[in-house]
């Protein structure tokens, strides 16, 4: 298998210098003395998914990258390396980033971000399966030529070895499409050894297309021509020495394995880019950075720098700050920072996305509360995963449901919304970006409702949230100090059409629990939350409201879209009104794609290296 074992791990993760005795291996290490004062082709700032998926690429093709990592290398963590180590709030590899409502009062939630090296692939929940063709088709729509589905399906394959299921996982509901899959890549994707609640699964896939009418049910959820609920598949491989499942982060498929050792790849970890040095019309030349504890000053931070580049993959909540603390961003927001405004680029930091989720509990019956099939406890997530559209969670009311968010008239008041809340740049650019996903829901019927089937403790659960929201909201600093934390605004569930899907698939999850599958194994379909059969939509809104959290599939505060649209990069990745600047990571995606982002960004970050490649 592609991963190393831990013990080889902490070796490599101790050795200064490189990951084994060759000269032409990879250098990993918290050294500042690798970086200071030295030039390389180019820099990237972030070890995540996109970043090492961009530097194992442009390294391979001899040139001289140094990757700078704010978090430290935890792949011997058990909370990494094994993919049901970690459990969800864990501050290991996690920023949990302080967010804020529109008054600037902390929310009571956290949001969780990768904060070691392969980012957010080495904490999520590891779920994957592919985007449609019509989102990423719209790429290229809003303005983006070549960023469309017949581009990026072959960095998709490329990314991917799918290990089929076997025997016994198929006879449990698993399958997988081969046409829908890579086969030959460097992150592993299967089913996990066993299955979990597979009983539970069965009675899932019974009771949901008794309550959202259409739902098709099938094996593979990477085939979107035909399937819309299916058992969960995840970026993970089983080992059969030590009978765990472990997880395949960007880490362990584009640093870590022998034939991806290289003498052209630095990475620096506990380190932090503060700013982009600029040199002549502002071509980027280097950065400044310094240890994440904060033990220099950011004014005397040590410099690096790049002939080729410099790229930005800090991902969606923290690229943003970098541009503004280097002069690029919005005037506002830099005079208020204290900082020289360099680049005039309002949209940096806004049009920021995600996906509020929470869950409702069923109380399992008493008989049933040790049957591992039904209960298992185990902290793999989400083992059947079904996509919703308009039609199936309103099946009689879906007409004007869609006459409502296809109103001309109400798509420039939600843009003014936007607008008005700093959530948007200017009224042009939040129509694109609203009517993109619009038109997505109604003329793709793309679906509206991610709805994941769980269990745990006593109970029965279902976790879900608006899959492609309306509601947009900002991420920026205020303070030149890149060791203070971005202020995150989410803004979740402000766009009626939202609440409304909120709402309605609450009111559903309870009542797949009290459909007829369920009617032996559920004790009480209305356990959690405490609102009855009868409860109204002003109950559930208030209810949701206080309960949800983000799904952490931030998008959009860096958007590849035109300049006068409040776009942030161009096709080329090139920051507007800058050379030699790029930025590579979520942020990039003006609107959600209906995956779990991992299958989408490896895309994204292997044509973004060619891209700017040919840049040179």
């Amino acid at each position: 298998m592609l991963l190393l074992d831990p013990l080889r791990r902490i070796i490599v993760s101790l050795a200064l210098g490189s990951l084994c005795g060759s000269a032409s291996c990879t250098t990993v290490t918290n050294e500042t003395s690798i970086a200071s004062g030295k030039t390389f082709d180019y820099i990237i700032a972030g070890a995540g998914l996109s970043g090492l998926t961009v530097g194992n690429k442009l390294s391979a093709k001899g040139y001289a990258v140094l990757i700078i990592e704010a978090g430290p290398d935890a792949s011997w963590n058990p909370e990494v390396y094994e993919a049901e180590g970690r459990a969800f709030g864990s501050k290991t590899c996690n920023w949990q980033y302080p967010a804020y409502g529109d008054d600037g009062k902390p929310l009571l939630w956290k949001v969780d971000s990768g904060a070691c090296i392969g980012g957010g692939t080495s904490i999520n929940g590891m779920v994957w399966y592919r985007p449609t063709k019509a989102e990423l088709d719209k790429l290229e729509a809003l303005g983006n030529r070549g960023w469309n589905w017949d581009n990026l399906e072959p960095y998709m394959v490329a990314a991917e070895r799918n290990i089929p299921p076997d025997a016994s996982q198929i006879a449990q509901g698993a399958g997988s499409d081969p046409d829908a899959h890579g086969h030959s890549g460097f992150v592993n994707t299967s089913f996990p050894t066993p299955l979990r609640i597979p009983k539970a699964v069965a009675l899932y896939k019974e009771a949901l297309p008794l309550v959202f009418p259409g739902l098709a049910i099938g094996d593979d959820l990477s085939n979107r021509t035909a399937v819309s609920s299916a058992t969960s598949m995840y970026t993970i491989w089983h080992d059969p020495v030590t009978g765990k499942n472990r997880r395949s982060s960007a880490a362990d498929g584009y640093l870590w394995p022998p034939s991806q050792q290289r003498a052209t790849l630095t990475v620096l970890a506990t380190h932090k880019v503060d700013r982009v040095l600029f040199g002549h019309d502002l071509t980027a030349a280097g950065v400044v950075f310094l240890p994440t504890n904060g033990s220099v000053p950011s004014s005397k931070g040590p410099r690096v720098y790049a002939t080729k580049g410099v790229i930005l993959s800090a991902g969606s909540l923290a690229t943003s700050a970098i541009l503004e603390r280097s002069g690029v961003g919005d005037p506002g927001v830099l005079k208020a920072a204290g900082i020289k405004r360099l680049v005039d680029l309002p949209g940096v930091g806004a049009h920021l996305n995600d996906q509020p989720g929470t869950a409702a509990y069923a109380l399992v019956s008493t008989a049933y509360q040790n049957d591992a099939s039904i209960i298992d406890n185990r902290s793999l997530f989400a083992p059947e995963i079904s996509l919703i559209n308009v039609d199936e969670l309103w099946p009689l009311t879906a007409a004007s449901r869609i006459r409502d968010i296809a109103s001309a008239r109400g798509l420039r008041s939600r843009a003014q919304s936007l607008v008005d809340a700093r959530a948007a740049a200017n009224i042009l650019g939040a129509e694109a970006v609203l009517n993109a996903t619009i038109d997505l829901i109604i003329t793709h019927r793309l679906p509206i409702v991610e709805f994941l089937a769980e269990s745990g403790g006593p109970a029965l659960y279902a976790a879900f949230w608006p899959l492609m929201p309306l509601s947009r909201g900002h991420v920026h600093i205020n303070s030149s100090s890149p060791l203070h934390h971005p202020i995150i605004t989410p803004r979740l569930l402000q766009d009626p059409f939202d609440a409304a899907i909120a709402v309605s698939v609450a009111r559903a999850s309870r009542a797949v629990f009290a459909s007829a599958p369920f009617g032996d194994v559920v004790a009480d379909a209305y356990y959690d939350p405490p609102i009855g059969a009868n409860g109204t939509d002003a109950e559930y809104l208030a209810w949701y409201r206080q309960t949800m959290i983000g799904a952490s599939h931030w998008v959009g505060a860096t958007a590849m879209m035109p300049r006068h649209l409040g776009g942030v990069v161009n096709p080329q990745l090139r920051v507007y009104g800058t050379s030699k600047l790029h930025v590579v990571d979520a942020g990039i995606l003006p609107f959600q794609v209906t995956a779990h982002m991992m299958s989408t960004l490896y895309a994204v970050a292997g044509r973004a290296a060619d891209v700017i490649m040919d840049c040179q």
